[in-house]
């Protein structure tokens, strides 16, 4: 019977369960930030997709800094967090900073400056403590805070260095591990793809704003410019604009007065797009109205340049050309504010002559005075052939178009109608430059031209 009843064995104690060791900073290996404790590891991934979450779903790019910086505090229990972008120089500029009850640090807050620049110059995290036993030397802020503790990691996705992200705290009781340190890079290298995704986005954003405001500035210049030539009395006016690629502010117009008089017009406003386009149509609207009630270039000027100084911006102005013509005494006025000066083409030699600039710019003073110029007398076959800048300006290399081609091209069709002219400028100056396409300011050119 005692051979059935054998006296049993005690069973081996378990092993103990062994925390993982933490490898050594800088040592290379993957991104570790487990402990070993299989519920604050839990936590830890479950607080680190939440603040994905919470960062991946906030859309003003400025609140989305904010919220990086709230959430890094939080994920590692930190007392303060501050994020910084590198200025022109290399420094660190701080942009946000938070303490833990998500109040905004003051605007100059002192922070371990040696700490950051290692970090943003490097691209190396830093995780260190104060403590008697350290060999840590802690700069002056770290001090005079009574900082113990600080991490600070780069912002770093697709090779792009974006910033840093910093976090401190001054309680004796908390300082950082290695594997917080480890969680804290996990959570900054998803911070920095975020980041960097949303500012591509917003750049894509800015991108078909300024293409929606070009294409809205160039049909504001295409609905403003007359569409066709006017003939009268013995009389045609013509004109075109080729916009650039990004288009300014180039405007031409031609009308009959209400006294039968004949108006033209060539302006340039500084600047490119929308602003630019809505002042050259303010522009256009003050001279088609003003010159219902005179007959002076100088006198009209004059108050289109009052009337301008109530539209325009400190930094913008506008160049403008504006002659009057009587078509029955072919007596011939003109004032120039600014603008390439026009030039006069004598049908029966083919010679040239200009006419000159007279005043400053518009919009520059509000209350200025200009010279006018005149009776000139148009003869049959006389041309006068106007230009924006942009059109002396083409550049094919280093080389500009310049104004003596213009001129070589205006007495090359010089016999031909005002149209015929006005195409064959713009053709030897576009096939001068090949590459036009990519010119950066508007070709204008606008023809008066006394056919009998």
């Amino acid at each position: 019977m005692s051979g059935f009843f054998r006296k049993r064995e005690a069973p081996p104690s378990p092993e103990p369960v062994k925390t993982p060791a933490e490898p050594p900073l800088g040592d290379g290996s993957q991104t570790i930030y487990v402990t070993g404790d299989a519920r604050r590891d839990t936590d830890r991934i479950r607080l680190l997709v939440d603040s994905l979450r919470e960062v991946s779903s906030t859309a003003d790019p400025d609140q989305l800094l904010v919220t990086m910086v709230d959430r890094a505090v939080k994920l590692v229990g930190a007392e303060r967090g501050l994020l910084f972008t590198a200025t022109k120089d290399g420094r660190p500029k701080l942009r946000v900073g938070r303490d833990a009850s998500g109040k905004d640090l003051p605007r100059h807050a002192a922070f371990s400056t040696r700490v950051v620049e290692t970090v943003l110059a490097g691209g190396k995290s830093v995780c260190e403590k104060i403590d008697a036993a350290g060999d840590f030397d802690p700069s002056r802020s770290m001090i005079d805070l009574n900082i113990r503790a600080v991490m600070s990691v780069p912002l770093v996705a697709q090779d792009q260095r974006l910033g840093v992200l910093c976090v401190d705290t001054r309680a004796s009781e908390r300082t950082f591990s290695r594997s917080d340190l480890r969680y804290f890079e996990a959570f900054a290298d998803m911070l920095a793809i975020v980041w960097l995704n949303r500012e591509a986005v917003e750049e894509r954003v800015r991108a078909e704003r300024m293409r929606q405001d070009l294409e809205l500035a160039r049909s504001i210049q295409r609905n403003l410019v007359p569409e066709r030539p006017l003939v009268w009395e013995g009389y045609s006016m013509c004109g075109r604009v080729v916009p650039a690629a990004e288009t300014g502010g180039d405007y031409f117009d031609f009308f009959r007065t209400r006294d039968d008089m004949l108006a033209m017009a060539v302006g340039d406003v500084s600047g490119h797009g929308i602003g630019a386009a809505m002042i050259m149509a303010a522009a256009r609207a003050y001279v088609r109205a003003f010159c219902q009630s005179s007959s002076s270039p100088r006198s009209i000027l004059r108050r289109v340049n009052r009337a301008l100084g109530l539209d325009i911006a400190d930094d913008m102005f506008m160049s403008m050309f504006l002659c009057v013509l009587d078509p029955r005494t072919r007596d011939f006025y003109y004032t120039n504010a600014g603008q390439t000066s026009p030039v006069l083409l004598h049908g029966d030699t083919l010679e040239t002559e200009d006419y000159r600039v007279t005043g400053m710019a518009l919009g520059v003073e509000h209350e200025i005075d200009f010279e006018e110029r005149g009776p000139y007398r148009l003869n049959p076959g006389d041309t006068v052939v106007m230009f924006s800048d942009g059109l002396t300006e083409l550049r094919k290399d280093d080389e500009q178009y310049g104004r003596a081609r213009v001129i070589e091209s205006i007495k090359r069709h010089g016999r031909g109608t005002a149209e015929q002219l006005l195409e064959g400028v713009f053709a030897d100056a576009l096939q001068w430059s090949p590459g036009h396409d990519l010119h950066v300011d508007d070709l204008t050119v606008a023809v008066l031209r006394a056919d009998s």
